[in-house]
């Protein structure tokens, strides 16, 4: 069976661009651009990682860290993919929720591609 990774982005571009290339890559894809509906997705999907954005509107990707920490009993890699200006300032906190790895964006597909494979292994 292949390795599950949820994406979430509100930019329907990137959420496709990730899912495509990823699911050509043997990888079990699914995506949610609404940030209301990620929880659910997570909990749907039981993924082996989440590609999380950060800036979303009504909850940021701070608040889905949150939510996963507090509800869920199994820890979940999250690679972030963001354009937040401010990450770096913020990296610890990031990490200490669970986040494997930050990528800016824009970002190169092929290192995305890469850093998964290194983070979940094979599909």
């Amino acid at each position: 069976m292949a390795k599950k990774i949820l994406i979430m982005d509100d930019d329907p571009t990137i959420a496709d661009l990730l899912t495509e290339a990823l699911a050509d890559e043997g990888y079990e894809t699914h995506m949610t651009t609404q940030s209301l509906r990620f929880y659910d997705a997570v909990r749907e999907h039981d993924p082996d990682l989440i590609l999380l954005d950060i800036m979303m509107p009504y909850l940021d990707g701070r608040d889905e860290l949150k939510l996963m920490e507090m509800w869920l009993e199994k820890k979940i890699p999250v690679i972030i993919v963001t354009a937040y200006p401010n990450v770096a300032h913020e990296e610890q906190t990031f990490r200490d929720a669970g986040v494997v790895e930050i990528v800016s964006k824009p970002f190169n597909l092929d290192e995305l591609v890469e850093l998964v494979r290194k983070t979940i292994g094979e599909p």
